[in-house]
């Protein structure tokens, strides 16, 4: 007697069989050490470059090599002591270039990630991807510490991490989930408007640090021909005051906003006026204002300021299921005006400190003075412009009700007219009898004719 054939056991379907396989989190540790070497290896090319074609200079190998990984650490926020001082001026154009490496990093991951048919757990992955890079910014900066120069390692672990989670933040924001319900509506609300009023700002400072550079091009050129740089000594400091460049876009944003900032100690540049002293070589410096006051038309860019709030503000689209009330408008334009003041103290803060000892101690905005600024005429711009343009819609639609054409009033039967007016429907019964009523009635004692009744010779 045969036996039955076996019988393969049903598929099993539902919500199960169509879940994602789980995520590999461990190629992210990878993408951070590739997101690391994208840029540390070309500034240390850079450096040996510059150091051969120094035909005076007696450093050793390694100790190019670690001028670079200090360049690299100062751009990721860690403060690098020196002989006699410490140096603690952020290049941003170097953060720039890292947050620019991790976020190709991440998206890589991701799309490894989709292709494998797994999820892309968001907050997870961001958590390993940043912890990964900041112990890798530890260990740089433990490594490259010498006698001449040594890099703060708990600020190169908290930078990594804060350059890492921002990489991933943009690498993978299509995958972002949701914000969760307990964060106030009026927060989440102000998320993007203060990140683009942030943006707003800092491109005003680019714009204000161009300006500076055309009208003061002639002493930057006569600075840069003094250091007789040669043709590659020239185009390598060309290039590190480049990367410098969104630092000087902070500076200029904290001048729009007023505090203005210091180029050493004792000295100020702000609308009001400018206090120099003895200024360091560096070319881009000659854009500088001249020294003394300036005139009293010079305050009217701190307006630049509010009017990117006023513009936050009226530009905001509401979210889903947002509160429509004007409280909650005014406590959304406040909250853009604090975060916004925010972000512009951290960029404060990453391009002030030291550039040596002595006069160069003090360099760059003052982060607390800047925030403060930022974030009050942010807010009042916005306050402003939600009152204005509720005050604008209610005189609006008073003036819309009171200059109704009596036509069209007439044609809708009185139901568009301001009421107690006699073309509204209260008024109807208070027209005078005759005209067309008239003709009605003669109508109806005629007969039932609705017609007009003619005269009679």
């Amino acid at each position: 007697m045969s036996s039955p054939p076996a019988t393969s056991p049903p598929a099993t379907a539902g919500p199960a069989a169509a879940r994602p396989a789980p995520a590999d989190l461990l190629p992210l540790l990878t993408a951070a050490v590739r997101a690391v070497l994208t840029l540390l290896v070309p500034i240390a090319v850079l450096t040996l470059v510059a150091w051969l074609g120094a035909v005076r200079s007696t450093s050793s190998l390694a100790a190019v090599v670690r001028v670079g990984a200090d360049v690299w650490l100062l751009g990721h926020g860690a403060p690098v002591a020196v002989v006699g001082g410490s140096l603690a001026v952020a290049p941003l154009g170097v953060t720039l270039l890292a947050l620019a490496s991790a976020v190709r990093a991440v998206r890589t991951w991701v799309r490894d990630q989709v292709e494998a048919e797994r999820g892309v757990p968001f907050w997870p992955g961001a958590g390993v991807f940043a912890a990964g890079y900041g112990v890798l910014a530890l260990l740089l900066a433990l490594v490259t510490r010498s006698g001449v120069s040594a890099a703060a390692p708990v600020q190169a672990l908290l930078g990594g991490a804060l350059v890492g989670g921002l990489g991933f933040l943009a690498g993978a924001r299509a995958h972002r989930p949701p914000l969760p319900p307990r964060v106030p509506a009026a927060l989440a609300a102000a998320l993007r408007p203060a990140a683009a009023s942030a943006a707003a700002l800092v491109a005003l400072g680019s714009l204000a640090v161009a300006v500076a550079l055309v009208h003061g091009r002639s002493d930057v050129l006569l600075l840069h021909r003094s250091l007789e740089p040669g043709l590659l000594g020239g185009a390598l400091l060309v290039l590190a005051q480049a990367l410098l460049l969104p630092t000087l876009a902070v500076w200029g944003l904290a001048w729009l906003a007023g505090p203005g900032f210091a180029v050493g100690t004792a000295t100020s540049v702000a609308p009001g006026g400018t206090t120099l002293a003895t200024l360091p070589a560096v070319p881009v410096l000659g854009a500088l204002p001249p020294q003394g006051p300036a005139p009293v038309a010079a305050w009217a860019v701190v307006l630049l300021p509010v009017l990117v709030g006023a513009g936050a503000a009226l530009l905001r689209r509401p979210r889903a299921g947002e509160p429509a009330g004007p409280l909650h408008r005014v406590a959304v334009a406040l909250l853009t005006g604090a975060l916004a003041g925010l972000v512009s103290g951290v960029l404060a803060a990453a391009a002030s400190g030291p550039l040596g000892s002595g006069r160069m101690g003090e360099m760059g905005p003052h982060a607390a003075w800047t925030a403060l600024a930022v974030a009050g005429e942010v807010a009042a711009g916005g306050v402003a412009a939600v009152l204005l343009q509720r005050a604008w819609t209610a005189w609006r639609g008073t003036r819309v009700a009171s200059d109704l054409p009596a036509a069209l009033s007439e044609r809708t039967g009185g139901l568009l007219a301001p009421p107690g007016s006699a073309a509204g429907p209260a008024g109807r019964s208070r027209r005078p009898a005759g005209g067309s009523t008239g003709a009605a009635g003669s109508g109806r004692d005629g007969g039932g004719s609705g017609g007009p009744v003619r005269g009679r010779g």
